[in-house]
């Protein structure tokens, strides 16, 4: 649901969201936050008290009440001036395991989203039209995005797998547009979603769990939460991990994930603070779409989920991420609350393409694999081709280029280290946040091309390129306050942030390097973005709000290029947003309704054109888009065990002068885009509707969703060669947002429910049986569709013709799932 509540609201957590603010209550509240749960049980379980700690035990006891109602509060919180939505722990658990992280944004408005799997494979994301390269994502307060692109949903880069899984999280925020200050994460201009790990609670337990569902698909895993450990002050502890393997719903795309979990919290301070320790470890290895699409003819001769075999054609890839926490948060006195994040982030990838030229050559009707050397690198290009120091020789070796260039690996890693501080003031009448990152993020590259993925990997020999190195250097910080006026009544929120990057590409000699040796590309870029925020509680029920914030997103390292006197670096300044909004909320015993507008325009959007003469790419800022729309949610309680929720959304994205763009939601698409033209892959209505019952043991939902009509691209008559001194590329291969291209226009249904058996007998205190179906209806549809021609050496074969390509939606999903918990 969308805005201030969560969804597993029940009529007295709406009541909560009405309780009137009280200053020095407020501060006791925020002091007992940080640990009034343990040290109640910690004392109860006998932990030794220092004579502060007896002084203290009777207030926090009772406030552990008044507690729980401010943690309702600061997961859904009435006067925010923004738009927000919640996902719930009880959203998360309800969900199949087809569904990702990525997936589960679908059910808050405006957001759509596909993937080309069962769990988290190949995500593309829009919110509010804005995709996802351009969103913030954060992590228990910290950066998750990648510091040296600015964004998450690059093609091919780390697609199979992700940081955290659905199983590893409690809840996640959704804030789209522009977030105050101490929500918003590193570089965005759309949004900001943040996303919130388990940790470990009081009571010990022990879960075993299992699903089997459609498409070969089974998922097995174990979660240990220690409990408060006697004499250890409070120390808690969680661990959990689980498997996943899938052979798809797409023909020859298996997959494999798994998903490792430890969580620590230790108070100190008699309760009032605690230090704790976060460590994830995450694996995916599947195999993807080779466009993200296939060819509609051949969809329609053998099937809707039809795929060439893999002896033919593949593309995979091998993710490894590793993300580290120890923070530590400190109340100082009921006016202080400081706190500091330090972390670790490591990813590395293994990806690799082939292509089986005895099968699929140039003489196959269809696009067989985009990334194969052959298609887009080909460096030979023919007899006469300059070749570096690339000794290695396809046609010596296979015979001939095509089968000598039939395959290519790429190797990257990334290393993230960062420091996030906050501290926050509670005055009389103002609520004051100080916070900042300090991080640092530098990845290594490298790619080789041999005739079979079975290929020595020598530098100097068969490396495209080698030892590419992006390095980038983070300093921000922000100042954020919330003055409360009027008796209580009006909130004015007004902030800034202050940011620079300091980033430099090293490129070391390779086929790529121009001029003909190693060399480095260093910028220092810097952006100042205001905030404010206004909301007023018009009645005890009704509020109003009203926002307008700056969002900027930085290049990525690698659109830094070699200005003409060979040694000066150019490089795009960041592309920026201005987004307004206004909205009403209102909030009553048992109805939660929200209504809001939006305006986001975009200045400065990444373009790049191509000069082939000088093998050379330029990027620049030209690029001009606006995304302005409505949303309206709610949920009302019925009854006592029954609600009803939903949403609906409407969009309207377009580009607003004309360029050369990567035009589709997945960036895999380029070409010259028209003043006016929409965005492809933007629905413009998207809505949600769910029907929840819960009683006693049992819980059980249906929950239908629809997607709008989408545009496509299609690809104009190929135009003839243009000189590079016109400036204008060679548009070989592009393609252009066309209305007449339609898809989408969907409606599907999905069913969730689970009961709760007792047991209580020996340790097992209780079975859990779950029911999952995802496209209850099992509706047929396309979730991408474009037109494209045949590309070879990166250009359309001779005489081609355009033809369509799609990617097809996820078909009727059955899982049946069983969870035991030990005591």
């Amino acid at each position: 649901m969308n805005e201030s509540y969560r969804t597993d609201m029940t009529a007295e957590s709406l009541k909560l969201l009405k309780m009137p603010r009280k200053l020095p209550e407020k501060s006791l509240i925020l002091a007992a936050l940080m640990a009034a749960n343990t040290l109640v049980s910690a004392h109860a379980a006998g932990t030794a008290a220092s004579p502060r700690a007896a002084a203290k035990t009777t207030r926090t006891v009772k406030l552990k009440k008044i507690d729980k109602k401010y943690q309702k509060l600061l997961v859904g919180e009435k006067n925010i001036a923004s738009a927000m939505s919640v996902i719930s722990h009880a959203q998360i658990k309800a969900a199949s395991s087809a569904a990702s992280i990525y997936s589960l944004l679908k059910l808050t408005p405006s957001v759509n989203e596909y993937q080309q799997n069962i769990g988290p494979s190949m995500p593309t994301l829009t919110v509010r039209g804005v995709r996802m390269s351009q969103l913030a994502q954060t992590l228990d307060g910290i950066p998750m995005t990648s510091l040296l692109s600015g964004g998450e949903g690059a093609l091919n880069s780390y697609g199979i797998g992700s940081l955290v899984s659905t199983g590893q999280v409690s809840g996640i925020h959704v804030y789209p547009g522009v977030a105050p200050p101490d929500r918003s994460g590193f570089a965005t201009i759309g949004g900001t979603i943040n996303y919130q790990t388990k940790q470990p609670t009081d009571k010990r337990y022990a879960d075993l769990f299992t699903r089997i569902g459609s498409f070969s698909t089974n998922v097995y895993g174990i979660q240990i939460n220690s409990g408060i450990i006697p004499h250890s002050g409070g120390l808690k502890l969680l661990a959990r991990y689980s498997q996943t393997e899938t052979a798809g719903y797409i023909q020859h795309t298996p997959a494999r994930y798994a998903n490792l979990l430890f969580s620590a919290v230790k108070p100190y301070d008699d309760g009032l603070s605690k230090v704790f320790a976060t460590l994830l470890y995450n694996r995916g290895n599947g195999y993807e779409s080779d466009y993200g699409g296939y060819p509609v003819a051949l969809q329609q001769k053998y099937g809707l989920y039809y795929n060439v075999p893999l002896s033919q054609t593949s593309t995979r890839q091998f993710n490894h991420y590793l993300t580290a926490i120890v923070g530590d948060s400190s109340y100082i006195n009921r006016h202080v609350i400081a706190s500091a994040r330090v972390f670790y982030i490591h990813k590395s990838s293994k990806f690799e393409a082939q292509t089986n030229p005895a099968v699929i050559g140039f003489n196959y009707p269809y696009q067989n694999n985009y990334y194969t050397p052959i298609v887009y690198d080909g460096y030979l290009g023919g007899p006469g081709a300059a070749h570096h120091d690339f000794s290695y020789n396809p046609v010596q070796t296979f015979g001939s280029y095509i089968a000598g260039e039939a395959a290519g690996i790429n190797y990257t890693n990334s290393d993230t280290i960062g420091f996030v501080p906050k501290v926050n003031f509670f005055l009389p009448h103002n609520d004051i946040s100080l916070g900042g990152l300090i991080a640092e993020e530098t990845s290594h590259s490298s790619q080789y091309v041999y005739g079979t993925l079975n290929m020595p990997q020598i530098n100097g020999y068969n490396a495209y390129e080698y030892g590419l190195r992006g390095h980038r250097v983070v300093y921000s910080g922000y100042l954020q306050d919330k003055i409360n006026l009027l008796n209580d009544t009006l909130h004015i929120e007004p902030g800034v942030t202050l940011t620079g990057v300091s980033s430099s590409n090293y490129i070391p000699q390779n086929v790529y390097a121009t001029p003909d040796h190693a060399y480095t590309l260093g910028n220092y870029d810097k952006t100042i973005l205001p905030y404010l925020g206004v909301s007023y509680d018009v009645t005890k029920n009704v509020i109003a709000y009203a926002s307008y914030g700056k969002g900027a997103r930085f290049a990525p390292v690698g659109d830094y290029t070699l200005g003409g006197a060979g040694s000066t670096t150019t490089a795009p300044g960041p592309e920026t947003v201005n987004a307004y909004e206004a909205g009403l909320r209102y909030i009553s015993k048992r109805l939660y309704a929200n209504f809001d507008g939006f305006l986001q325009d975009e200045r400065g959007a990444f373009s790049f054109v191509t000069l082939p003469a000088e093998n050379l790419s330029l990027y620049t800022n030209v690029g001009k888009l606006q995304y302005k729309g409505l949303e309206a949610s709610g949920k009302y309680l019925l009854t006592r065990h029954l609600a009803l929720a939903g949403n609906v959304s409407y969009t309207q994205a377009n580009y607003k002068n004309s360029y050369f763009a990567a035009d589709t939601a997945s960036s895999v698409q380029y070409g010259y885009v028209l003043a006016g033209d929409p965005l492809a892959d933007v629905p413009n209505w998207l809505g949600n509707l769910s029907l929840t019952y819960e009683r006693g043991n049992f819980t059980g939902q249906l929950l239908g969703s629809y997607t709008g009509t989408m545009i496509g691209t299609n690809a104009p008559p190929l135009p003839p060669a243009v000189s590079a001194a016109s400036g204008i590329p060679d548009l070989g291969g592009w393609t252009t947002p066309d209305s007449a291209v339609r898809f989408g226009n969907y409606f599907l249904m999905n069913l969730s429910a689970a009961y709760k058996i007792p047991i209580h007998e020996d340790h097992l205190k209780w079975l859990k049986v779950t029911l999952n179906v995802d496209n209850l209806l099992n509706r047929h549809y396309y979730v991408h569709y474009d037109q494209i021609y045949k590309l070879l050496l990166a250009k359309p074969a001779p005489g081609a013709s355009p033809f369509y390509v799609a990617y097809p939606g996820m078909p009727r999903f059955i899982e049946l799932g069983l969870e035991g918990r030990f005591t």
